[in-house]
């Protein structure tokens, strides 16, 4: 369901010039991670060997589990769940991912990404956004597996502070934000030894396009290379808006192979970066992921 966020709480009014939706689902939160990762499975056409789930906000990780391996008749398969970083969980979610592909053990790793709202909290304390419940599931793979364009993860780098501040203000919090937001790119740089101009485009998460924007400047990325994703009419979608904007903007195709990507994800007390190559289904061997996504 989408509803104008101007009909349905008077505080969100300052938002709607930006942010003029969000997404609200009955189903819970394992139910729309069942539907994601069901679609993903049926588009790749294999099984995985790993199920990795993510929630901050699911309140029973084990039984939900459970659900998705019954329900994707996957009754044998492995699994563990990641959550800690809130917004910022698909950076450490794919580093576990992609552990377990060059431990030589798993090949085939279905990495799904689930949350709700909780109830009267669809604002972000920082104003950033609005939350829309949502999920997105994809395949990780050692190599790239089915046609069409694919994402391999190069690199990812990650930075965590947790400095307690007396009385923090707003500003404290988005100074906070833009030293360990630039501390990650740096270190991401480093690990790939290239410079900024290496990627062809940039991913934030679905913050309001004039916050994306002072972030791009932070991480002293040009402005024109923000790939911004449906930030009107999908709000926030916690951990999963990278992935939902790359796979929409495959889908239209904006996305060519050997494009480099720079994606970065923050949550309460982390900031990380990510690095991304596109490329074609079927060839190098490396580590891929292709996503589905289900927003109600």
């Amino acid at each position: 369901m989408s509803e104008l966020a101007s009909h349905i709480q008077e505080d969100i009014q300052p938002l709607v010039e930006e942010i003029i939706h969000f997404r609200e689902s009955d189903a819970e939160i394992k139910e729309l991670a069942r539907d994601a990762a069901a679609l993903a499975l049926a588009d790749a056409g294999s099984r995985p060997d790993l199920i990795i789930y993510v929630s901050e906000n699911d309140t029973d990780s084990s039984a939900s589990l459970a659900h998705l391996a019954d329900h994707l008749d996957l009754p044998t398969t492995e699994y563990l769940s990641v959550s800690g970083h809130d917004c910022g969980n698909l950076a450490p979610a794919l580093r576990v991912a992609q552990d377990a592909l060059h431990s030589g053990r798993h090949h085939r790793v279905l990495l799904v990404l689930a949350d709700r709202a909780p109830s009267h909290r669809r604002i972000l304390a920082s104003g950033l956004s609005v939350f829309s419940d949502s999920a997105v599931a994809c395949l990780v793979t050692s190599a790239p597996e089915g046609p069409g364009p694919q994402l391999r993860l190069d690199a990812t780098a990650q930075q965590t502070t947790v400095q307690q501040i007396d009385r923090p203000t707003a500003q404290d919090g988005v100074m906070a934000t833009v030293g360990i937001a630039s501390k990650a790119m740096q270190a991401l740089l480093t690990t790939l030894g290239v410079g900024r101009e290496e990627f062809d485009h940039a991913v934030l998460p679905n913050y309001r396009p004039a916050a994306q924007k002072f972030l791009m400047a932070a991480l002293k990325l040009p402005a024109d290379k923000l790939m911004l994703g449906a930030v009107t009419e999908l709000g926030h979608c916690f951990s999963g808006d990278i992935l939902i904007t790359l796979h929409e903007r495959a889908g239209s195709g904006a996305l060519r192979a050997g494009q480099k990507i720079v994606a970065s994800v923050s949550g309460p007390r982390s900031w990380a970066s990510m690095a991304f190559t596109i490329v074609p289904g079927n060839l190098d061997k490396e580590d891929t992921t292709k996503s589905e996504t289900s927003h109600d």
